[in-house]
C-alpha cells in the first residue's frame, strides 16, 4: 500500500509530497483517457461499503458517514490512537477510470498546498493494496449551509456576511497560490458547530474539479467540456472557457443569493433553460424576495455579471462591497394587506436545442410583460430567470383578472413568435406583508401553494382569484 501521512509538524512537507504523487497519476491519466465517460460500463454498480473494524492502512472504520456515486466517506480513527479523521474512499468498480482517479488525487493535492482555517485540513492520503485512492481529512462536526437554509430558512443580512467573510477568505487564499474551486455552493461549506451551542468554524470543502496553474494544471475533462454545479456555473464554466477567480466569484453571488432568499436565483428543471438563464438572463433582485438594503441587488448583480471582467476582481473586494452595502439599512415599517393579488408569468420551451430564434423569443417574453404590468399598477416582486411574479396591494379580483389576460393577449401579438415558446399566466389573491413596495411575505411569493398546475399553459386563475369557482379555472 502507498500512504502518505503528516501530523500537525508535518503538514507542509505532505503538500510537497502529495503533488509529487498526483502528477505522475494526473498526466498518466490524462493522456490514456482524455475523452473517457466518467464511471465506465460498472458506474452503477453498488460498491461493497466497510464495516466497522476493517482497516485501510492505518486507520480503523468505525462507521459510514455518507455515500455517492464516485466513494464512501468513512468516520475512521487511528490504529495507535484516538485521533479521528473523514476517510473518503473510491469505490472499487471506479479504479479502472484513471480520470477519476486522477480527479480523487487532484483533490488530495489541492487540500494538501492549501493551509488555512477556513479551509478542510488534509490529515493522510494513500492508496489501498487492490489500487483505490483514499484521503483523510479532519473530522468536522457541524453541517453544512444547504442543510441549514432548509432547516432554518434565509438569513438576515449579518448572518449571511457572517459566513461569507470566512469563505472569502479562504478562497483568497486558494486564489494566491493559483488554486480556482469552480464548485463553490452551499453543500460544499460546513458550520462547525461551536461551545455552548454557538456557531463554530465556517469551512470549505471538496475541491475535486479545482482548477490549478503551474505543476498541476493539467485538465481532467477534455477542451470545452463544462465542469461544476449548474445551479450556480459562471457563464463561461457552461462554455467550457478558461477560469480564474471571478469565476469563484460568480459562484459567491449566487451563494450570497440563496443565503439571503432560501432559493438560488435560476431555477429550472431543464438543464439547458438553467444553462441560459446564466448566459442571458436579467440578474434577480436580493431586495425582492428579501429584508435587505437595496443596494445589496448591484453587489450580487457584478458578483454574477456574465462577463468576468464586469465582476469584483477578487473575492475581498466583493466582501468590501458586501459590507458597505449591509450599512445602508434603512428600516421601512412592514404593512399586512388583506386583499392583495399577484400574477405568475412564466415562459419555457417544448424541449430540444436553444437556436437563435427560440433564444430572441425566450428572451422577449418576460420584458413585455413586465412593460404591460407595470403599466397596469402592478410591481415585479419575485425574478427566477424563467418566470417572475408581479403584486400590487388592494387589488380586487376582477381587476388582476382583466390584467392577466391582457398581457396574455398582448404577448399573443408579439413580432415573430416561435412555436416552441410555452407561455403560463396564473392570478392568484391572498393576505400579504408588504414593506414600501416590496412584498415580503405571504404565499403571493409562493406559486406552488396556489393551488394551480405544475406545468403551466395558458392563463389560470386560483380559486382565491375565481370565487365562484370549485377550484383553478383555466380562462385562455
Amino acid at each position: 500500500m502507498t500512504q502518505i501521512a503528516a501530523g500537525s509538524h508535518d503538514r507542509a512537507g505532505l503538500g510537497s509530497r502529495v503533488r509529487e504523487l498526483c502528477c505522475r497519476v494526473i498526466r498518466s491519466a490524462i493522456v490514456e483517457e482524455r475523452t473517457r465517460r466518467l464511471g465506465g460500463p460498472d458506474a452503477g454498480h453498488q460498491a461493497r461499503q466497510l464495516q466497522p473494524g476493517e482497516q485501510v492502512d492505518d486507520w480503523v472504520i468505525v462507521r459510514v458517514l455518507a455515500g455517492g456515486g464516485f466513494g464512501t466517506v468513512y468516520e475512521a480513527r487511528h490504529r495507535a490512537g484516538d485521533q479521528r479523521v473523514a476517510l473518503k474512499l473510491l469505490h472499487a468498480h471506479l479504479v479502472g477510470s484513471q480520470e477519476i482517479v486522477a480527479r480523487f488525487h487532484r483533490e488530495a493535492a489541492v487540500i494538501g498546498q492549501l493551509r488555512h482555517p477556513n479551509i478542510v485540513e488534509l490529515v493522510a492520503a494513500g492508496v489501498t493494496g487492490d489500487g483505490r485512492p483514499y484521503l483523510c481529512m479532519e473530522l468536522l462536526d457541524g453541517e453544512d449551509l444547504a442543510s441549514v437554509i432548509r432547516r432554518t430558512g434565509p438569513m438576515s443580512g449579518l448572518q449571511a456576511l457572517a459566513v461569507l467573510e470566512p469563505v472569502c477568505a479562504a478562497l483568497a487564499a486558494a486564489h494566491e497560490v493559483g488554486v480556482v474551486h469552480r464548485d463553490v455552493k452551499a453543500s460544499n461549506v460546513v458550520v462547525c458547530r461551536g461551545s455552548g451551542g454557538r456557531r463554530g468554524r465556517i469551512v470549505l470543502l471538496d475541491f475535486g474539479i479545482a482548477k490549478l496553474s503551474g505543476a498541476l494544471a493539467v485538465e481532467l475533462t477534455a477542451s470545452h467540456q463544462s465542469l461544476g454545479t449548474p445551479s450556480c456555473m459562471a457563464p463561461e464554466q457552461v462554455h467550457g472557457r478558461a477560469v480564474d477567480a471571478r469565476t469563484d466569484v460568480y459562484a459567491l453571488g449566487t451563494l450570497a443569493f440563496f443565503l439571503l432568499t432560501g432559493h438560488m436565483p435560476f431555477e429550472d428543471a431543464s438543464l439547458t433553460m438553467t444553462q441560459y438563464l446564466h448566459l442571458h438572463a436579467r440578474r434577480p433582485r436580493v431586495s425582492v424576495a428579501a429584508p435587505v438594503p437595496p443596494r445589496i441587488d448591484d453587489v450580487v448583480a457584478r458578483a454574477m455579471a456574465i462577463e468576468p471582467g464586469e465582476r469584483f476582481a477578487d473575492t475581498l473586494s466583493l466582501l468590501a462591497a458586501l459590507r458597505s452595502a449591509l450599512r445602508d439599512s434603512a428600516p421601512i415599517a412592514a404593512v399586512e394587506i388583506a386583499d392583495a393579488a399577484a400574477i405568475l408569468v412564466a415562459v419555457g420551451h417544448a424541449g430540444g436545442g436553444l437556436d437563435e430564434a427560440l433564444l430572441t423569443d425566450l428572451e422577449a417574453v418576460l420584458p413585455a410583460a413586465e412593460r404591460a404590468l407595470t403599466g397596469a399598477g402592478f410591481s415585479l416582486v419575485l425574478d427566477l430567470g424563467s418566470s417572475a411574479v408581479f403584486a400590487q396591494p388592494h387589488c380586487e379580483a376582477s381587476r388582476a383578472v382583466a390584467a392577466a389576460v391582457a398581457v396574455w393577449d398582448q404577448l399573443a401579438q408579439r413580432r415573430n413568435p416561435d412555436p416552441r415558446v410555452r407561455i403560463g399566466i396564473a392570478v392568484h389573491r391572498a393576505a400579504a406583508t408588504f414593506q414600501g413596495t416590496e412584498l415580503r411575505a405571504g404565499t403571493l411569493l409562493q406559486p406552488a401553494t396556489w393551488g394551480i398546475p405544475d406545468e403551466l399553459d395558458g392563463v389560470w386563475a386560483s380559486a382565491a382569484a375565481a370565487p365562484d369557482a370549485a377550484g383553478a379555472t383555466r380562462l385562455r
